[in-house]
Formats: structure tokens, C-alpha cells, sequence
């Protein structure tokens, strides 16, 4: 019987739509040539892995590799990398797991960021404490509560809005509320804490509701520097104060309560042990500061009770550290002495001429001047400078002070200015500092960061016009040295990290991203 079927060859073809074309099947000469091209390009990756196996382990067991230099540092280049599990990391080290031990050179005394006097504090409090704004490794602006930010040039007005997912440990939202309550703290004349050299150029901060804040600058910023806005923002229900008495928060300080990773678990005795808060990722789950004697700081690091600590860089450290197993280096650099010009100064002044404190201070940070400076720079040249400096607690410190501010002067020198300087003991120096009896001082870092009131720190921040409004200079600095155990696998390492210290190193970034590596079996 005949089928009334068509055949499939001579169905009509749809619209827009191809018949499938059955296709011949591979020959045993093509599979041959399939399966030599598949071996071929697996040889090639197993070669190129061992290449870059061979590469990494030459690179990671070089002394140089495990020195970040301070130029390196200035690029953003400072992503620590790991080492095999052979690298001779201490046994101790391993059995903490996630336990993260951080030797501090001076005890924690409080954990505010309106009051942070040391490295060890700054690297606590941002752990704690999350800011508008960060500095990146690169250099660069990232956001970290904002999530945008508008700039009006005309009015001097910057403004940002807000996430709506950052919360603090009672699980209260971070508003904009706490952003202005936290920057009106700063800007309150009774705030004697060492960001208000840094922040002189925000004259007032509103919470225009809860996602929006406007801080307006002074009207003579050109463009706002990211820096200002690094400060960790505090709760305010938790830090409730008078703003005619602000001080006080520098003297009994509310227990931390902030929107970061981490929070204060212990704190007794100059040490202070931080523990991830829940819904946070991480590795480390506690990490303890914990106060040590610099003599024993050597021995601590030889039997892996310590996985972070800082110290001095010099011929004896690096000797040190160079034969230590276990461990990585990055160099840092920390400001030690601040130069102070007198602005505004008496009529009688040398440097009462206008525009001269602004040629000083353009010597001073290396800026290029422009004939009209150059010509008072010169006037100077005819009678020498008078410069107060700290005259220390012996002949041997004295002789490391002098030495200093010397260092720091060096720029005026090389115009051809003469200097005298005269050694202090430190209440008449401070005396001399607080009463403007003075042209020119050097004074050194002090301990708490606090400069003297009135400070206005100049920072180098480009087209801030802040040269014009400055009286101090950062004037020198010293190497230290940042040791950490190469059990932590992507530790981030950010010369920018803190713009608003003496030192900006800081080894707490993208701390949810490091991974403790675990020994060889």
C-alpha cells in the first residue's frame, strides 16, 4: 500500500527556519589528529604551570622579594604574596589557626577614632569603624559608606549619599545622622584631637535626611581632598556629648561601637582583642593587640608568638630580620618632627611681610616658586633665622633633635638662608608654641599625634590653594619597618591606608580576602 506521508526531503521548509543537515562522521584519521592536538595543549599547560611554579618560588625565597621598599610602597604595589609551606613558619604560629596575635610597640589606651595617638590604634579602630571614603593601594578614592558624591564648585558644597546596608552591632542602620554628628565633633572648638590640623578646611557638615549628607568647605578649596573624609564614623547614640566640652571623649572614651568587620571582645592593660561580628566574612575570626617590650620583639617573632609588629628600620633590625624565617618585610616611612611658622604674626616680625609664610612653606614641601617669592626668600638671606627646637633629656638626644629639624630646614638652606637654632626644654617650647612667640619652630611628633592648636596642617593636596592658609609642614621623617608571618596569604599592604597620620601604612584592608595558610603534612 502507498503511503499518503510526504517524504522528509520533501516537506516545504518553514519561514526563516533551515532544515538540520545530517553530518558524516569523523574519520580515524581525524580522531587521530583530534587526540594529538588535545595531548599537545595539555603538555603546554603543565609546562607553562611549571614555569610559573619555578618563577614564584624563585622570586618568593629572594631577600629583595621580601622587602617592600618605601618607593614601592608610594606606587601601591603592596599586595603580599604568600610563600610554599616549607617558608619555616613557626610551629606556635600554625596552632593559633584563626587567631591573628599583632605585637603593638605602646599599649591601646582607647580605640576612637577622634583620638588615635598610634599605629597599633589606627589599625584597630579601622577594623571597627567604617569611613565615607577610603584610600586605595593605588592611591586611588574608593567608597565605602557613600555611594556617590557631588562636588558644587560654586558654592563650595559637597555632597554624598548614602548606603542603606552598613549597621552598627545593636543593628541600628548607619544614617547620615551619624556622619554630621561625628564630623561636628571635629569641628567643635573644644576638639583638641589630632585631626583638627588635617580638617580646618570643612567649615560645617548637615544630615539633609537619612542618605544624605553636605559637608561645605571653605571657599577657598578648589577641589575637596578624598583624605578629609577617611575619618571612621562613630554612632552617635553611642557617643553622646556636650560640643562645648569634646575633650572629655579624649579622656574616658565610650567602648567602640562602629559599622565594621570587627568588635571589641576584651580590653584590660594596654591590650585589646577584636572579634568578626556575625554576617561578616573572614578567616580571622579573633585578632588580639597585645603590647610587647621591644627587647623581646626579636625573640617573639623567632617562636612565632607574634604574626604582625612593627619596628625602627636600621642596620641592627635589618640584620635581625633578614636571617628570620617565617616572616616578610615592608619599609614605611613616619613623619618625627613638624615645622611651625607663625601665621598671622606680630607687625615686628621678619615674616610679617605678606606672602612670605607662603614662599616658606613652598621651600619647605619642594613646590616650585615663582619669582615674586623667590625675591622675599632672598630678603631673608641678610639676617639669620631664629628657630627654637626641642632640646631632649640628654646630650645624646639632644645631638638626634638638633640633627632633625636640621633635616627638616634643609629646603631653606638651599636658598641660602641662614638659621640659629635654639634648644628648649619641652614646657618652654610648648609655652613659646601656644603664645605665638615665635617666627619659625621645629617641634617633634609628638606621642598622641596632637599638634598645637591652631594648626593647619599643609598636606600637599593639589588645587586646595592650601599653601595660602597653612602654618605647618610635615619637616622629617624615619624608615620603620612592618614584619608579618607568611602564614597570611593576601594580606593587603596600603601605604595610603591612613592620610591623616604620621604614618599611612596599614595592613587592614580587604581584611575579609586573607587567608591563613596551614602547614605541610
Amino acid at each position: 500500500m502507498k503511503s499518503d506521508r510526504t517524504p522528509f526531503d520533501s516537506q516545504p521548509h518553514q519561514t526563516g527556519i533551515r532544515p538540520v543537515q545530517p553530518r558524516e562522521p569523523l574519520t580515524r584519521i581525524q580522531h587521530l589528529y583530534l587526540g594529538i592536538a588535545l595531548v599537545s595543549g595539555i603538555v603546554l599547560l603543565l609546562v607553562l604551570a611549571w614555569t610559573v611554579r619555578q618563577w614564584q618560588v624563585k622570586t618568593l625565597s629572594s631577600p629583595a622579594s621580601s622587602l617592600v621598599p618605601t618607593q614601592a610602597s608610594a606606587s601601591g604595589q603592596t599586595l603580599a604574596e604568600s610563600i610554599p609551606h616549607s617558608s619555616g613558619v613557626p610551629e606556635a604560629a600554625w596552632a593559633r589557626g584563626s587567631h591573628l596575635v599583632v605585637g603593638c610597640s605602646n599599649p591601646i589606651e582607647q580605640i576612637n577614632p577622634l583620638y588615635l595617638g598610634t599605629q597599633d590604634e589606627l589599625d584597630a579602630a579601622s577594623l571597627i569603624f567604617e569611613s565615607l571614603l577610603q584610600i586605595g593601594p593605588d592611591g586611588q578614592m574608593q567608597y565605602e559608606l557613600a555611594l556617590d558624591q557631588d562636588y558644587d564648585s560654586d558654592s563650595h558644597q559637597l555632597s554624598f549619599r548614602l548606603r542603606d546596608d552598613c549597621f552598627f552591632q545593636d543593628g541600628s542602620t548607619l544614617t547620615a545622622t551619624d556622619v554630621a554628628w561625628t564630623y561636628q565633633l571635629i569641628l567643635s572648638a573644644s576638639y583638641d584631637g589630632p585631626l583638627k590640623a588635617y580638617l580646618s578646611a570643612i567649615s560645617s557638615v548637615t544630615a539633609v535626611d537619612p542618605h544624605h549628607v553636605t559637608f561645605q568647605l571653605a571657599d577657598w578649596i578648589t577641589q575637596p581632598d578624598p583624605a578629609w573624609f577617611t575619618v571612621g564614623i562613630l554612632h552617635a547614640s553611642s557617643y553622646p556629648a556636650d560640643l562645648e566640652r569634646v575633650f572629655e571623649l579624649g579622656q574616658v572614651s565610650p567602648a567602640p561601637d562602629g559599622s565594621g568587620p570587627y568588635q571589641l571582645k576584651a580590653f584590660s592593660e594596654g591590650s585589646a582583642t577584636l572579634e568578626l561580628r556575625p554576617g561578616f566574612a573572614g578567616d580571622i575570626t579573633t585578632i588580639e593587640f597585645r603590647p610587647i617590650d621591644s627587647t623581646d620583639q626579636f625573640e617573639l617573632l623567632q617562636s612565632g608568638a607574634i604574626d604582625i609588629t612593627t619596628s625602627a628600620w636600621n642596620e641592627r633590625s635589618q640584620e635581625r630580620l633578614d636571617g628570620l624565617p617565617g616572616y616578610d618585610q615592608c619599609i614605611y616611612t613616619q613623619t618625627t618632627a613638624y615645622v611651625l611658622l607663625n601665621r598671622p604674626v606680630s607687625p615686628s616680625s621678619r615674616l610679617s611681610e605678606p606672602g612670605l609664610p607662603d614662599a616658606l612653606l613652598a621651600a619647605l614641601s619642594r613646590q616650585s616658586l615663582d619669582s615674586d617669592q623667590a625675591d622675599l626668600l632672598a630678603k631673608l638671606r641678610h639676617e639669620p633665622l631664629t628657630c627654637p627646637v626641642y632640646r631632649g633629656i640628654d646630650d645624646s638626644s639632644a645631638t638626634v633633635y638638633l640633627e632633625t629639624a636640621r633635616t627638616a630646614l634643609a629646603p631653606l638652606a638651599e636658598f641660602g638662608l641662614e638659621i640659629n637654632y635654639e634648644p628648649l626644654d619641652w614646657p618652654e617650647l610648648a609655652s613659646m608654641a601656644l603664645e605665638n612667640r615665635y617666627d619659625l619652630m621645629v617641634i617633634p611628633a609628638p606621642a598622641d599625634e596632637k599638634l598645637p592648636a591652631g594648626t593647619v596642617l599643609l598636606t600637599g593636596t593639589p588645587g586646595s590653594q592650601l599653601i595660602e592658609h597653612a602654618n605647618a609642614w610635615p619637616g622629617a621623617s624615619q624608615n620603620r619597618v612592618l614584619v608579618y608571618s607568611q602564614r597570611l596569604t593576601l594580606l593587603t599592604l596600603n601605604p595610603h591606608a591612613f592620610p591623616l597620620a604620621s604614618a599611612a601604612l596599614g595592613w587592614t584592608d580587604r581584611i575579609e580576602n586573607l587567608i591563613l595558610d596551614t602547614p605541610a603534612k
